[in-house]
């Protein structure tokens, strides 16, 4: 007893120490932005874009580099990073997303980082709670894009910038330089953020010029030389824009993305509050904005990507969709704990994170279920046709018949087996013309079903998989009966029907 009394003072001061050091509370909030990213990741299906990723990282590096020729080469660095994890662990839902609930954990701790850096501990703690709460980054944590990346990458560049302002060693320079080549390689949108640097540099000069000379000569120089490296990469993404025929010009729903669905995602609730917060949060930065002040980093990171885009998309090209601005949502958090950070009396506090709370769960559940992504049944439907295979026997032959996939004119419902290969492999495509891996593009190319009934002269069992806006099933059903095939049953998912045929 007298030893363990002794040696009580010793651990209350070791763990005074872990407390009290500067990487526990970055690591602590990023730990909670990995928790809830991770809480049933692999349970919504996978959509579109995600299948893209899919698509682009399993083929080989020959393959890739081929494609990004052509297609794609703004997602080459990202598709470059899940070829690696698909090599090192194996392609899953689970794998495909898990790197960007790294990112998340990542973007959390540095937010706690820089509004350490800006200010105080405490509102970096706070702005780190509020991060991992954002709809947007809840969403984003468990999506197989680079969007996760996209913010860590934002926050690491401008705890960077603030480092080499405050610095006269050129390392932080370099660094910097070295982060804006490669945020941009990995989103060519991140140079928004860099656009937003230099309003930052501008304010600090024009605030307090003398001192804020150097640092800001030096930004100068070690962006344009980063700038000129970006440059061939980004003309080349730039003659790939086509691409892009997707995106709308903005219109009447313009708005409601941008204060809704950007960082609140479908969260109307949390979209009012948290403007409400980013109001007062401004105006509380504003107050003291003279030097490299928190107003000076923040609102400009906050406000001029997204004002960048909006005029681009409505005076030259659509180039503008909500989770294009991901990026910014680390300065969403901060200024919003700018106004939670002033809050009197101090239990008032815990209440805001409370009701942050409270608004940000049922946005976490939402986005947890099988149909969370888009809508997407994709592995409703795997699951359907693993079940039937299973039950006609290990010796019985399948042949997929794919059809389109909604609002997506090119690709075919053969994403979903691209998704879900377990589910399909072994079976026929019928209508394959070149695999995708081999076009030098992004998805692969189709012939006339007629022309592929050959291939299923000694099958057992075809389904067709095709979505419900472009209805394949009378055209299918007619030519495959020529062929002497019956259908026998169909189901209907969300925007997929299939149907069993067999012969006779």
């Amino acid at each position: 007893m007298t030893a363990q009394l002794r040696d009580a003072p010793v651990v209350v001061d070791r763990t005074r120490r872990i407390r009290t050091h500067r990487f526990f509370a970055p690591a602590l909030i990023g730990l909670l932005g990995l928790a809830i990213s991770l809480i049933g990741i692999g349970t919504p299906s996978i959509w579109y874009d995600e299948a893209a990723s899919i698509i682009s990282a399993t083929r080989s590096w020959e393959q890739l580099g081929a494609m990004i020729g052509n297609v794609d080469l703004v997602h080459a660095a990202y598709y470059a990073l899940l070829h690696v994890v698909f090599d090192l662990f194996g392609y899953s839902p689970v794998s495909l997303r898990v790197p960007s609930a790294i990112a998340i954990a990542v973007a959390a701790a540095l937010t706690v980082v820089l509004g350490r850096l800006l200010d105080r501990p405490r509102l970096g703690v706070i702005a780190g709670l509020v991060f991992c709460l954002l709809p947007r980054v809840t969403w984003a944590g468990t999506e197989g894009r680079s969007y996760a990346a996209t913010a860590a990458l934002a926050v690491l560049l401008t705890v960077v910038l603030v480092l080499a302002s405050r610095s006269t060693r050129r390392g932080l320079w370099v660094l910097y330089a070295a982060l804006v080549v490669l945020s941009c390689v990995v989103f060519v949108y991140a140079a928004l953020v860099v656009v937003a640097h230099a309003v930052t540099m501008l304010w600090w000069f024009a605030s307090s010029r003398s001192r804020a000379w150097p640092p800001v000569g030096r930004w100068a120089r070690y962006t344009a030389l980063a700038t000129a490296l970006v440059v061939p990469f980004a003309l080349g993404v730039m003659a790939q824009s086509g691409q892009l025929h997707w995106l709308d010009a903005p219109g009447e729903n313009t708005l409601r993305e941008v204060f809704e669905y950007q960082w609140f995602y479908t969260s109307g609730e949390f979209a009012v509050v948290g403007w409400a917060l980013l109001a007062l949060g401004a105006f509380v930065l504003l107050r003291r904005s003279r030097g490299l002040s928190p107003a000076s980093v923040l609102l400009p990171a906050l406000v001029l990507p997204t004002v960048l885009l909006l005029v681009v998309s409505a005076t030259a090209t659509p180039i503008y969709t909500p989770r294009y601005l991901t990026m910014c949502a680390p300065f969403v958090a901060l200024v919003i704990a700018a106004a939670i950070d002033r809050m009197r009396p101090t239990p008032l506090v815990a209440v805001a994170l409370l009701v942050l709370a409270a608004l940000a769960l049922p946005q976490i559940v939402a986005q947890r279920q099988p149909e969370a992504k888009e809508n997407a049944s994709w592995s409703e439907v795997a699951d359907l046709v693993a079940a039937e295979r299973a039950s006609d026997g290990p010796d019985s032959t399948t042949a997929i018949v794919y059809g389109g996939v909604q609002r997506h004119p090119i690709a075919t419902s053969r994403v979903i087996a691209y998704s879900y290969p377990d589910a399909f492999a072994g079976t026929i495509d019928v209508t394959l013309g070149t695999p995708a891996a081999e076009t030098a593009q992004l998805w692969e190319t189709r012939i006339a079903l007629r022309d592929g009934l050959p291939r299923i002269a000694d099958a057992d069992v075809v389904f067709l998989i095709a979505s419900v806006a472009r209805d394949a099933r009378p055209a299918t059903t007619d030519t495959l009966r020529t062929d002497g095939w019956t259908a026998v049953e169909e189901w209907s998912f969300t925007s997929v029907n299939v149907i069993r045929y067999e012969r006779g």
